[in-house]
């Protein structure tokens, strides 16, 4: 049998005192994470020239072509051109109208970075926001866990000392708030 006594941080949570100008500044830290705007999945197809890429949407609204076969065509694969999810105004002056079509549209041509190109919608991420209020209490259990820690390590160099002093596992369980414990060990 081993005995053994343990102090963690979750058993001083609702004792630890958390403040709350610290939780308005951490939710305000993570304002990426709880205000996230609207995106798009978008796939990017470039084109040399103007010319080239309005012949293609031409292609593509009159069906004798596929949105697929437009990215073989050029010698390129769908995970090629995959942008990924993007805010409005990652997509520059293409922006307003790729936020503007539906899921499965195709619009262009629009400028890019990389010249003429047509994009893809693919699917539509509604904007996510998480108030103060809603968040708080996540926050409050990341703060008072951290406050947690740094208290037992505050603690622990009076429990060195009882134990130092002599005194059992027993007895420190007694006098603070570690919990006494018990496990078998065998080969």
């Amino acid at each position: 049998q081993i005995s053994y006594v343990i102090l963690r941080p979750e058993a001083l949570l609702d004792s630890v005192e958390v403040d709350a100008e610290a939780l308005r500044a951490l939710y305000e830290d993570r304002a990426d994470q709880y205000q996230v705007p609207a995106r798009r999945l978008v796939e990017r197809l470039v084109f040399p020239s103007d010319e080239d890429a309005t012949a293609a949407m031409a292609q593509l609204d009159a069906g004798d072509i596929t949105f697929e076969a437009l990215v073989t065509d050029r010698g390129l694969t769908l995970g090629d051109i995959d942008l990924g999810d993007l805010p409005i105004d990652a997509l520059g002056d293409a922006g307003e109208a790729v936020f503007a079509t539906d899921v499965g549209g195709v619009v262009g041509p629009l400028p890019s970075e990389f010249g003429p190109a047509l994009f893809r919608v693919n699917g539509i991420l509604d904007a996510r926001a998480t108030s103060f209020e809603d968040a708080e209490a996540e926050l409050r259990d990341e703060l008072a866990a951290d406050r947690a820690r740094r208290v037992i390590e505050a603690r622990s160099e009076d429990i060195d000392d009882l134990l130092a002093g002599g005194a059992s596992l027993e007895d420190v369980a007694t006098e603070t708030d570690l919990v006494l414990g018990t496990i078998k060990f065998h080969a």
